[in-house]
């Protein structure tokens, strides 16, 4: 389901025809941008929106970085407008809590899971979508959201592997910024010059919508699989 995986595949002796690539997808009949003034979760949580919301929502299992979010928080404590929103559940989310409270970060705000209906409006919820991975989990695994926040014309803020192929898509295609795993420094300045650039953001989000549909909607990738079977049984 990725570009780095097919290497990794590769690195094993798979015969390359043997391999396609084929991304995760996410319902593009459905999962479109919800503007502000319609926004079910900002209202359910009367949310302002003229914050600048760093958000993640999903999982908060063993791949997710949540040091690095600590850290980048640590620096940004006194940027009174810039809060991380953490939405969704999973087994790090007490030690994540843990350590919010142990270093009083309350730009750190926790959300419970949301309904799949809610998906649409979650993810537009917000000023830039984060992905915060472990070191060498991209190579193994791809994070499922990517398409989501992109559906809903939002830039994306990697912490990622520096070496592979997920990390360089964001800056070639102007759709998002890529920091090394650890790099809060970086993840901090990165979160301040896109607060400081709203246009950029709002040019990011319509690059990324197309971005998005060409190469993570449900109406290109299951045609793929079809052929794929078509193909086998030619």
């Amino acid at each position: 389901i990725s570009d780095d995986m097919k290497i990794k595949l590769l690195a094993e002796n798979v015969d390359e025809h043997k391999i396609s690539v084929i991304h995760n997808w996410y319902d593009n009949r459905t999962v479109k941008e919800v503007h502000c003034e319609e926004n079910k979760f900002l209202k359910k949580y009367n949310l302002s929106n003229k914050g600048f919301y760093v958000q993640y929502a999903g999982t908060m299992g063993h791949v997710f970085n949540y040091k690095v979010i600590i850290e980048t928080a640590k620096i940004l404590s006194k940027e009174r407008n810039i809060f991380f929103h953490m939405i969704g559940e999973g087994s790090q989310r007490k030690a994540f809590i843990r350590e919010k409270e142990k270093n009083n970060l309350d730009n750190i705000i926790f959300f419970p899971l949301e309904p799949q209906e809610m998906v649409s409006d979650v993810y537009s919820a917000c000023s830039v979508g984060l992905i915060p991975l472990k070191e060498g989990i991209i190579g193994n695994s791809v994070p499922s959201k990517v398409g989501l926040i992109m559906a809903c014309r939002r830039p994306i803020l990697n912490a990622v592997d520096p070496n592979s192929n997920y990390y360089k898509i964001f800056k070639e295609n102007g759709i998002g910024i890529s920091v090394c795993n650890n790099d809060a420094e970086k993840l901090a300045k990165a979160i301040l010059f896109l607060r400081d650039n709203p246009l950029l953001i709002k040019t990011m989000g319509i690059k990324g919508e197309k971005y998005g549909k060409k190469y993570f909607s449900r109406s290109k990738n299951t045609k793929k699989y079809i052929d794929i079977f078509h193909d086998a049984l030619n």
